[in-house]
């Protein structure tokens, strides 16, 4: 799990699913299919500019760390950026394919179309220079480049140089042998656990005296160290190439990224044999190989034990899927109970196939870890089953269908499947695009023309909306957008807007960065701790009025384009913007001080620093409007802007929100539509009846969950249950409402009644009636 969660980190995933087969690194490093070779050479062929960005910007440091020792004349330093620029442009098409090689062992090897979905999470302008690699020279390490410093430099000013950099790279290689201790020694824990195991059951099952107990106990130490060490080798080697920044994002870590190679299953067994046979006479190795096979044959009950909770989950999931598709076919089709019976009977049989398929699979991870894994973790794992294993993909239920309903019908169920493919995509690409209004404040043409593009890049997201379980965040969205053509989205528009979706492109979700930090843990200790407290404070505050200034700069941005406003306008409006911000601000800072010093009341020098740390991660949120509506800003609106000024601009953002509840409205029906197959018709109905509920209740909605509840699946029915049953009943079939009601609508209702409790009180008390409170992760809990 832990590579899986730095694959999320380092390449720039927003979501990842575990390779939970165990793979050599060897295997892990042999080409995939042909189309996913092909999109993941496309990414890399993308990363390729990143790499070169920072390897040019870290030979730029490089020379002037050559000038701070050797004092360089105005040619010499020409003569060596001329020859970095050769050594980059060599090393980062070596980079390329090593890139490609490396980036292959975090893809699914059983699901090419995991493995293509896996690929289209992750950001170039992470994964670029932030992916170690084996077997590649730095441009700084490279002959030609030294060649050119020594002729450069003459002899005397080289050693100089060599001198002062072997300084570096020997504190370099302390931070990385630092890191790696740890590394290994947490490796080589398992390992040392299971030889211990494999000892003790030699010295009873062959009966050793002590002196070769002892002499096993040396071979498996020296074999652990072998391993330990060509691995630190390998991962020194991966880390030292890459330059300081890139490299500390590891290293400072309290996790590990690069993967250790530790040998399972058959290949350890073997491993051992083969060590212990060093030791052992021939005959004893012979009959500890008989007690082994005798214990493997044990091992069936146990095994068949560790998978059954993954049987459990994998089969009451499938039923509940096949559930509702079975449902969906007999509503759609009106199919009579002896029909409905046939499908039922099917589901059964291709999820007992699913099962027997995945079965396999399951055993020989089972069988991976080794016996005293097995102990520790019995009931705490859980494999899932490829999506090419689900038994709705195999040919027992595909082919069953085909016996059950007639060529017309299943025409049918295809061309209705289209559209509601069609019905999804187009309610992602409104659910990006309405994200995305927020920060480039678009005009209605150029939302017109943006939702087609947006429309074909949100296909490959299409499989992920499938799963009974989906979810999406706002980045995900983004980085599919950021593949459209440079020169399309440009066209479309201004400049300014431009830069706002480079940024939006690049933008991780912050959430899935950073690490939870350990408030117990202990470092340094704080010579001043109201010192700290002050810095972390402001420091927290910073970071939120740039999240505030990102709300407020658009709205004058907004101004400016619809409004053509001359520019002593503009700076007037930048500056209420900004003032507004601060003040918006000042309940946030006197609130957040007061949590944030009872947090570490308790805190002493050594743990401060951790125990603050753990309030970064705090959600805040005042119980009232945006800054946008706050009245400062709206008073010199008023005083900027003219009488029509005013209308016209309020008319822009009007259709911009009105955008923005259809969005939501979409995502939501588009999830009932997944699970109860409807119409065209009834969709665009109840997207009207969701779309009335919003424009009432979204203020109560996003204070009650998150602002980005429209793309859950948990959360995305909610608005649904605000619709009255009756307009519901008289849109849905009667078996589509009782279905819906029974299934669907249960979890959302008991949200619905939170949410309208919240809305009672808040037009009981008015849009201020709690303005100054503050609300940390969803409870409301300080007063001013």
């Amino acid at each position: 799990m832990t590579r899986v969660l730095l694959t999320v980190l380092m390449l720039g995933v927003v979501t990842a699913k575990a390779q939970t087969t165990y793979y050599s690194r060897t295997e892990l490093k042999k080409p995939l299919s042909e189309a996913v070779e092909k999109t993941l050479a496309e990414l890399v062929e993308r990363c390729v500019p990143e790499k070169h960005k920072q390897m040019t910007a870290h030979m730029e440091e490089v020379i002037q760390a050559v000038d701070a020792v050797a004092k360089l004349t105005t040619e010499e330093k020409k003569a060596l950026q001329e020859e970095s620029k050769k050594a980059v442009d060599a090393t980062v098409k070596a980079w390329q394919p090593l890139a490609v090689v490396m980036m292959r062992t975090y893809l699914s090897r059983t699901s090419e179309s995991a493995a293509i979905r896996h690929i289209g999470m992750w950001k170039p302008d992470v994964a670029g220079p932030n992916e170690p690699v084996e077997n590649w020279t730095p441009p700084q390490e490279t002959a030609n480049w030294l060649a050119t410093l020594r002729q450069t430099l003459g002899e005397e000013r080289f050693k100089t140089w060599q001198a002062a950099d072997a300084k570096v790279k020997e504190q370099t290689a302390k931070e990385i042998a630092d890191h790696l201790t740890r590394w290994g020694g947490e490796s080589r824990g398992p390992m040392n656990e299971d030889l211990q195991a494999k000892i003790g059951l030699m010295k009873t099952k062959l009966n050793l005296p002590e002196d070769r107990v002892k002499a096993l106990n040396d071979a498996a130490n020296a074999l652990l160290n072998r391993l330990v060490d060509t691995e630190r080798k390998r991962a020194t080697d991966m880390l030292r190439t890459l330059p300081p920044t890139a490299r500390q994002s590891i290293t400072k870590r309290s996790y590990y990224y690069i993967r250790f190679d530790r040998p399972r299953g058959e290949a350890w067994d073997k491993l051992w044999e083969d060590t212990a046979g060093k030791v052992l006479p021939a005959e004893l190795i012979a009959q500890w190989k008989k007690t082994e096979q005798e214990e493997r044959g044990k091992e069936g009950a146990e095994l068949a034990d560790m998978i059954k909770p993954s049987e459990q989950q994998a089969e009451q999931q499938m039923e509940l899927a096949l559930s509702a598709e079975i449902d969906s076919i007999v509503v759609a089709l009106d199919l009579n109970k002896e029909r409905q019976q046939a499908l039922s009977k099917l589901s059964k049989e291709a999820i007992q196939e699913s099962l027997k398929l995945a079965r396999k699979g399951w055993l020989q991870q089972a069988k991976n870890y080794s016996a005293t894994e097995r102990k520790r973790i019995r009931g705490n794992v859980y494999f899932g089953i490829n999506e090419e294993q689900q038994a709705m993909v195999l040919p027992v239920w595909k082919d069953g269908l085909k016996k059950i309903l007639s060529e017309e019908e299943r025409t049918r169920m295809a061309a209705e499947n289209k559209q509601r493919e069609e019905r999804t995509s187009s309610a992602i690409a409104r659910a990006c695009l309405a994200e995305m209004d927020k920060t480039l404040v678009l005009n209605q043409t150029q939302r017109t023309k943006l939702e087609p593009l947006l429309l074909e890049l949100m296909q490959p997201l299409l499989e992920q909306r499938r799963q009974q379980y989906w979810s999406y965040n706002a980045s995900q969205l983004f980085q599919n957008a950021g593949k459209a053509k440079e020169e399309t989205v440009r066209a479309i528009l201004d400049e300014v807007q431009w830069q706002h979706w480079k940024e939006l492109i690049a933008s991780n979700n912050s959430s899935s960065r950073t690490a939870t930090p350990d408030v117990n843990a202990t470092g340094p200790a704080v010579i001043d701790m109201e010192i700290a407290i002050s810095a972390h404070l402001y420091k927290m505050f910073v970071t939120e009025r740039k999240k505030v200034l990102a709300v407020m700069i658009p709205q004058v941005e907004d101004a400016k384009r619809v409004l053509s406003l001359p520019e002593p306008a503009v700076t007037r409006l930048t500056t209420a913007a900004k003032g507004t911000v601060e003040k918006h601000l000042e309940p946030w800072r006197q609130n957040t001080e007061r949590y944030v010093r009872q947090s570490v009341q308790s805190a002493t020098p050594k743990n401060i620093l951790q125990a603050l740390a753990g309030t970064e991660r705090v959600s805040f949120s005042r119980n009232e409007g945006g800054p946008q509506d706050a009245e400062l800003w709206k008073t010199e609106l008023s005083a900027t802007l003219n009488e029509a000024q005013q209308k016209q601009l309020q008319q822009v953002v009007e259709a911009r929100r009105d955008y923005r509840l259809k969005a939501m409205a979409a995502m939501s029906v588009s999830e009932l539509d997944r699970r109860r197959r409807l119409t065209a018709d009834q969709c665009a109905k109840i997207e009207t009846a969701v779309h009335k509920v919003l424009v009432e209740y979204l203020p109560d909605i996003e204070r009650y969950m998150s602002f980005q509840w429209f793309l859950q699946y948990y959360y995305a029915l909610v608005p649904v249950a605000g619709v009255a049953e009756k307009d519901l009943q008289a849109i849905l079939t009667p078996e589509q409402w009782k279905l819906c009601k029974e299934r669907d609508l249960p979890d959302a209702m008991q949200y619905w009644e939170g949410i309208k409790n919240n809305h009672e009180n808040r037009m009981k008390q008015g849009a201020n009636g709690n303005a100054n409170r503050i609300i940390i992760n969803g409870g409301l809990i300080l007063d001013p």
